[in-house]
Parts: structure tokens; sequence; C-alpha cells
């Protein structure tokens, strides 16, 4: 791979040094990085590109979205497997993101009942491989109402339509940890959804970490905007659970700012985030995807890896950065 640190990349990775330096926690940090290997054409027929960019980034899970069938099986299976063998062999975690199909017209309690048969098939075919895994994305989102909702209240969701998808969560959880106990589930949340975890709660949904999704628009964690919300203190009052920020990015990546400012971003978030108890850090994400610009251009440039007009992949600014704060905070 070829490196674009710049000399203003290089001063934030010295300022970078500075500030780990001072905040190296007691316990180890999760280190980690999402892509999408089985889903996004521009992950296709490179895994062990993957695979060796994380080794030298010294990320140690890799978390993906994967498609499941009606029976709760990966509907790729064989590249599922494939990807999950060879991260075992790398000693790198596998946190894949289950996203379930058939349950489309079921009645509330048929989701229950086919989601905890799917969650126990996968369990028993998939289950040696992984000890987390998340079910669901951004549920929270697919349950609010219509407008601008802060996500702090029941009245900003539709609460017929929370029990499905809750339902479903549950169902697969409780099969999932039927046959296999041992399994941690984390569960995604946006900004200040607090309501959401709430429901959860409500309905007695038996995960384990909370995966926080923070990004630069949403303002500082300890200060969120509009209102100053210091977030991770609220989920820790309210919920009690360990925080892992499963998603961390400048908002809309480099499609919009420098890969310096992108780069920076990092610098200033990441030990913020450390400083204030968040157990796990996941960067949004490996690659760009120009296969997104068209229809999604606010999705394209969240990479620290671009591929340029000859096809050679090229780090970003923020690659070194990634790599400066492992380092100092491993040390």
């Amino acid at each position: 791979m070829r490196n674009l640190l710049t000399a203003s990349a290089a001063l934030i990775v010295l300022c970078i040094c500075c500030k780990c330096n001072a905040q190296i926690p007691s316990n180890p940090i999760v280190w980690g990085i999402n892509g999408h290997p089985l889903t996004q054409l521009a992950y296709y027929n490179n895994i062990d590109e993957q695979v060796s960019q994380l080794n030298d980034l010294k990320l140690k899970s890799y978390r993906f979205d994967v498609l499941l069938d009606s029976n709760g099986y990966a509907k790729k299976e064989q590249l599922f497997v494939q990807l999950l063998t060879k991260l075992k062999v790398n000693n790198i975690a596998a946190l894949p993101v289950l996203m379930q199909s058939g349950l489309k017209g079921l009645d509330n309690e048929s989701i229950y009942q086919k989601s905890y048969t799917q969650g126990q098939n996968f369990a028993t075919r998939y289950g040696k491989y992984l000890s987390v895994l998340e079910v669901n994305n951004e549920a929270d989102n697919k349950m609010m109402l219509p407008g601008d909702p802060s996500g702090k209240t029941r009245a900003d969701y539709n609460i017929e339509k929370s029990q499905k998808i809750i339902g479903a969560i549950k169902g697969f959880i409780d099969g999932l940890k039927s046959k296999n106990q041992n399994v941690r589930v984390t569960l995604s949340v946006s900004y200040i959804h607090y309501y959401y975890l709430q429901l959860l709660k409500d309905n007695n949904v038996n995960y384990d970490i909370i995966g926080c999704h923070w990004y630069s628009n949403m303002g500082p964690i300890g200060a969120a905007r509009p209102k100053g919300d210091d977030v991770l203190s609220e989920f820790k009052r309210r919920f009690n659970k360990p925080v892992w920020v499963t998603e961390v990015n400048y908002s809309k990546g480099t499609g919009k700012v420098s890969f310096a400012r992108q780069s920076q971003y990092f610098a200033e978030c990441i030990p913020d985030l450390i400083s204030r108890g968040v157990k796990a850090v996941f960067i949004y994400e490996l690659y760009d995807q120009p296969a997104l610009k068209n229809k999604d251009p606010n999705e394209a440039c969240y990479g620290l890896v671009f591929r340029d007009d000859s096809g050679n992949y090229v780090t970003k600014d923020a690659y070194q950065g990634i790599k400066q704060i492992i380092q100092n905070y491993s040390r």
C-alpha cells in the first residue's frame, strides 16, 4: 500500500502521542474497525488484503454485516465461514452484525418464536467461532417517528413497530443464549436515543453491551448537541452496562473535509472516549465505497483507505493516525 502521510498528519500524530501517553487506561481497550466484506462491492474478493491491513493497524476485532436467511443461517455461508476462519487464525475477533429475514407479516408472538429458532440455529452452526455478536443495526432509527425527534422520550417512537423489532431481537438473543450462554451480545444505539435502551430494558432483552455510534456532528460525547448531554454518564446511570463505541468517525468522512481534518478528529475524540470509560473503539470504516457516491454520497468516503484510479490501495492520514493511537495506548 502507498502511504499519504502528510506533514500536517505528522503533526497530528505527534499530538496523539502526547495525549495517549497521559491517558493509558488500566484495562486493555478492544480496538476494532467496521467493514462490509460480505455485502459491499468495495470489499469483495480481497479478504486477505483486509486481514493484512487489520494486522498492520493492530486491530483485534472486525465488525461487519451478515445477511441471514429465514432459518437464521448466513446467506453467503461459505464466504462467512471462510472469513470467520481466517480472522480466527489471525487472532482477530469477528463481530458480525446479524440482519434477520423471514419475519414480515407475522404477529408479535410468531416473530418472537421464529426469531428464537433462528438464534438457536445460528448458535449451533457458528457459535464456535464467536465470543460477541450484534443483532440488527441501529434499530432505534428504524422505530422512530418521522421528523427530527430527539429519541429521548416515548413520544419519539412508533411503539407498535418497536414491539415487532424488539420481539425479533429478543427472540434471537434468547434462542442464541439457550445454546451458547457464553456469547455476549452488543446492541447499537445512536446519539442520545435513550428511550430505545429503555424499551430494551422494559422488554427484558438479554443483551450485554451498549454499542454506541458517535459522529462529529453530534458534538463531544460528554456535551452532546444541542443541550450538552453527558451521554456516557446517562447510559451508566440508567442502564449500567459496559459501553463500546462500535462506530466513530467524522460525519460524512472525507467527502466533506480533508484527510488531515478526519485524522485530527480521531486524535481529539478517541482519547476523550477512553478517558470517559469506553471499553472498545471501532472505527467506521476500513474502505471508502465509491459505488455509493450516486445513491448515498454521504456514506461513500468514511474509509481509512481508498483506491486510486489505477486500483491501488492508498491510505489516508487517519490510517497512520489510528495506528499511532493504538500503539501508544498499547505501551
